[in-house]
């Protein structure tokens, strides 16, 4: 009993090292503000220089939470550039960067990591709750302007005008 407990108590010690070692690493692109939420309109942690040295702590969509320079905060996934990790590395996924591993054939990048970005859109069950925004219908109405109007902001900004044919159902541009 007192082996399993040895063995199970390193294993989590050895787990906790491992990730430790496995945090990602990566620099600031170009210089910003590193922020407290991972929210555009968040609070300023503090400043990023191009070229800064961070130390990825956890993902969240676009976002990173990072450390960098002793303090931590938020910066946007597209504002880092990944570090490539050590020569046969295990890289997300558990694939290795060469060698038999047919995964390896998938990889992209020069680290081998890719990094996606998007903005979601709604999912079947979004789009059965729908409710209308009566409200908001009436402030988008409020922002239209006339057809003349539109025509003459036109016209002074030398715009011409250009009519497009819908196309029919079911065809496609090609």
């Amino acid at each position: 009993m007192r082996r399993i407990v040895a063995i199970l108590l390193a294993a989590i010690l050895l787990c906790r090292v491992t990730s430790a070692e496995a945090a990602e690493k990566g620099l600031v692109l170009r210089a910003g503000d590193l922020l407290a939420q991972p929210f555009i309109d968040a609070a300023r942690s503090g400043p990023l220089t191009a070229n800064q040295p961070v130390t990825i702590l956890q993902r969240r969509g676009a976002w990173a939470n990072v450390e960098a320079g002793g303090k931590t905060g938020w910066v946007r996934v597209l504002n880092l550039r990944l570090e490539p990790g050590p020569a046969g590395a295990a890289r997300p996924g558990g694939a290795r960067p060469s060698g038999g591993n047919p995964m390896s054939l998938l990889q992209t990048g020069s680290s081998g990591r890719t990094v996606t970005t998007g903005v979601k859109g709604m999912n079947e069950e979004d789009i059965q709750n729908a409710t209308p925004d009566y409200a908001e219908l009436e402030l988008l109405g409020t922002l239209a302007v006339s057809a003349d109007d539109a025509r003459a902001t036109a016209t002074k900004a030398n715009l011409k005008e250009n009519t497009v044919d819908y196309l029919d159902k079911g065809r496609s541009r090609k």
